[in-house]
């Protein structure tokens, strides 16, 4: 991480010695080739203590339906291609996002920070009971760092996003999760019904993303999965031929499914 927030540095240098003519001609285009669909399995989120779990694990109930399926990180499009093609390493932008075009790249203090999203009255309502950490900012930080810059309306960004979660939710890999609750699994057996579930032939397009109970030796607690899928097929969602391949994450052989 450290070597990632030092490649940010040196980038960000590079570029302002470049001058701001070629920043703003970089910023131009916005065409990406993928998105990172980001989930939260909220046990293990409250478990590890991780801040995405947002304020109310005290209060959860292990049968509440946002302890028995995924909740909704963000959907994060990948590095635009005007700063790409300006040679920005990926790392920089997973660092800024779009904070980048600010003034000074400056990221905001706290998610909070963001101005207040205006959303559809309903809307809002699906994304508060899918999203429990917007009781803590979350659903601005995702919308002003990862989909502002491209464009995207928030209220259609956020309607995507929660209907690409409706469909995971509904698929046999969450149903296999659910089943598992309170279990060790291995995570070859976790990537297979991954797969066997979307009917993939493989597990490529899945990153799982585990955190460590308090005293524990190893970091083996299930808290995210990221889903790459193709930007120009993510229309067709879960649809085989929408899934790309990704990063493999770092759980270890046995992953702990919390209930």
């Amino acid at each position: 991480m450290q070597t990632a927030w030092l490649i940010a540095g040196l980038f960000a240098a590079a570029l302002f010695a470049a001058g701001a003519a070629r920043a703003d001609t970089a910023i131009r285009d916005m065409h990406f080739g993928h998105y990172t669909f980001a989930l939260i399995w909220q046990p293990g989120a409250c478990l590890t203590r991780d801040e995405l779990a947002g304020p109310h694990c005290a209060t959860r109930k292990p049968d509440a339906v946002a302890s028995r399926q995924w909740s909704l990180h963000g959907l994060w499009p990948s590095t635009p291609r005007g700063l790409a093609q300006a040679g920005m390493p990926d790392p920089v932008w997973w660092r800024y996002g779009c904070y980048w075009y600010g003034p000074g790249h400056a990221i905001p203090a706290t998610s909070c920070s963001n101005p207040r999203l205006d959303l559809e009255p309903t809307l809002r309502a699906r994304l508060d009971a899918a999203m429990p950490a917007a009781a803590s900012c979350l659903d601005r930080h995702e919308f002003f760092k990862h989909a502002a810059c491209y464009g995207f309306e928030a209220n259609a960004f956020f309607r995507r996003a929660l209907d690409l979660a409706a469909r995971v939710n509904a698929n046999p890999f969450t149903a296999y999760l659910r089943a598992h609750r309170g279990q060790t699994v291995g995570r070859a057996a976790l990537r297979a019904a991954f797969a066997r579930g979307f009917g993939l032939d493989s597990s490529a397009a899945l990153e799982l993303r585990c955190g460590r109970a308090p005293g524990a030796a190893r970091a083996d607690v299930l808290v995210q999965a990221w889903l790459t899928i193709r930007a120009d097929r993510i229309d067709r969602f879960p649809a085989p031929v929408s899934f790309a391949a990704g990063r493999r994450g770092n759980c270890p052989a046995r992953i702990a499914i919390v209930r």
